[in-house]
């Protein structure tokens, strides 16, 4: 009999829909649930989110949350409502962020908050909470240990020895853990594994942004909000300049405000002004920090960038710091952004001037100064695009002849039976997709929507006592109005003369063929057709 299992339903093969899972004899232990944003033209699809429709609901189902990014959180309102007798075990931040949720969706659920200290059972296998770092706080990996086994899985984290605001990586717990296991299994983060040598600290970037904010010039900085010990070095930096602090973006004050009721900062300890109350908005004392690091439509930054923002518009001597990286695919909106500050002679700073950006994920060197260290026999690349698991494979087996690898993408698991690791495969299913107000919409209806918007519509009524034919038209260019009146006399014929012997379906049938044949001679393409006979 299995006593271990491990597979992933999101999140390998992917940057998003984190979901994997820990099965033993009796337990479902589910590690994060997350969204992942579209990444194809879903016509205003929210978001996607993994299947459930295989977990074991006979087996007691935790859910054990890592850290509260939304590829790691943002789909638990669903698998609340899916599994009502789930268990959620989750950080103190990250539960203030899916409590939020779950009240904006009437949805109430017990949320067990744990940190670093905790254990928590299941059959043989006791779960061990590790402290890591990351770009949010109270980031953790885990340890899924027994004297016969023991598994590290981290699938966010940065090896950071010298972190501003928390704890250092916690690399000797994972070693005592791991060394006490006959076998052992590692885990770990592909982000940046194309990348040689070491992840910046945090703390590196203090100097630049001290040279920046210590500077007399109004300043926008922009970020992603969840990146708390980011906002807290700047606001640090803006406190001993004597700078007054502007936040603007609905998820900077959600932010602070989460980071507060946590208790890992005060803001009233911050001259931090909203952008209606400051008596000068074009004073060179102000630093704005700003919501739309990726060009976003609807952040701060494209408003402001763009004249848009109430009480603000940019001047030449301004300064405008990216504190990020572009997400791929985001780099036409980002240059934009870039290009319209250039219009107006502002200076714009980026992580490639200056050090003002840290990622939060490893590189090559920080992966060797872990695996150097807990030497596992199993090694299983996780949380990247399958390019980036593939040279994971790559690097391992590159640098540690000894350690077996082992590729896995979502719907594909191990199995540990006796003392040694197995391929298993489940039922491929497809992401559920989400869009309106939580509603999952079927993937025939987004090829619908597709044709709508590429080929416009028609709608045509025909009275079915009397010659009366109503053609109305949508997303179809002005000159098809002149057309009208053909394309009324066509479908007269075709219905009231041709057809008129012949049932209803077949009558309006015929006259759906003819008029996008018609109109296909003179667009050069069929739209969608509706014909009703009323």
């Amino acid at each position: 009999m299995s006593k271990l299992k491990i597979y992933p339903f999101g999140g390998v093969g992917e940057i998003g829909s984190n979901m994997t899972i820990f099965e033993t004899t009796n337990h479902i232990v589910i590690i994060d649930y997350g969204i992942l944003f579209p990444y194809d033209d879903f016509f205003d699809i929210n978001y996607l989110i993994p299947d459930t429709s295989q977990i074991n609901q006979d087996k007691e189902v935790t859910l054990f949350v890592t850290h509260g990014h939304e590829d790691h959180i943002g789909a638990i309102p669903h698998i609340v409502r899916d599994i009502p007798k789930l268990k959620i075990l989750a950080p103190e931040f990250a539960t203030v962020l899916i409590r939020a949720k779950l009240e904006r969706r009437k949805l109430s659920k017990e949320i067990t908050v744990y940190d670093h200290t905790d254990e928590f059972k299941f059959d043989e296998f006791t779960l061990h909470p590790i402290h890591v770092t990351h770009s949010i706080p109270q980031t953790h990996g885990l340890v899924f240990h027994s004297p016969e086994f023991s598994t590290l899985f981290i699938s966010d984290f940065k090896y950071d020895e010298n972190p501003l605001f928390e704890d250092k990586f916690d690399l000797l717990k994972i070693k005592k853990l791991m060394n006490s296991s006959q076998k052992t299994l590692a885990m770990m983060d592909s982000t940046n594994i194309l990348n040689h040598g070491k992840t910046l600290s945090e703390s590196e970037l203090s100097p630049d942004l001290t040279k920046i904010i210590s500077r007399k010039q109004r300043t926008f900085i922009t970020l992603f909000s969840s990146n708390f010990y980011r906002v807290k070095n700047i606001l640090e930096i803006a406190k001993a300049n004597k700078r007054t602090i502007v936040p603007i973006g609905r998820s900077i004050h959600f932010y602070l405000a989460a980071a507060e009721k946590s208790g890992l900062i005060k803001l009233a300890d911050y001259n931090i002004k909203e952008l209606d109350s400051i008596d000068n908005p074009e004073s060179p004392n102000n630093l704005f920090i700003v919501t739309g690091s990726q060009g976003e439509y609807l952040g701060a930054s494209r408003r402001i960038i763009s004249g848009e923002q109430k009480h603000l518009k940019l001047k030449e001597d301004d300064i405008f710091v990216f504190s990020s990286k572009p997400i791929p695919g985001n780099e036409k909106q980002i240059y934009r952004l870039f290009n319209q500050i250039a219009e107006v002679g502002a200076e714009v700073i980026t992580y490639k001037e200056q050090q003002v950006h840290a990622s939060g994920h490893p590189c090559q060197e920080d992966l060797h100064a872990i695996i150097k260290e807990i030497n596992p026999d199993y090694y299983i690349p996780i949380h990247g695009e399958t390019y980036f698991l593939r040279k994971h494979i790559e690097f391992i087996n590159t640098n540690y002849s000894k350690i077996e690898t082992l590729f896995l993408t979502n719907f594909t698991g191990v199995e540990l039976k006796q003392d040694s690791l197995s391929i298993i495969a489940f039922e491929q299913t497809q992401p559920h997709l989400i869009h309106g107000d939580d509603l999952i919409i079927e993937r025939e209806r987004i090829s619908e929507r597709r044709k709508l918007a590429n080929n416009g519509l028609v709608i045509i009524s025909l009275n079915h006592q009397k010659v009366n034919i109503n053609i109305e038209t949508r997303g179809l260019p002005n000159m098809i109005q002149d057309y009208i009146p053909k394309l009324r006399d066509l479908v007269e014929y075709c219905a009231y003369e041709e057809n008129k012997k012949r049932d209803y379906d077949y009558k309006t049938e015929q006259v759906r063929i003819k008029t996008r044949t018609f109109l296909n001679s003179i667009l050069g393409y069929k739209p969608i057709t509706i014909v009703q006979m009323v």
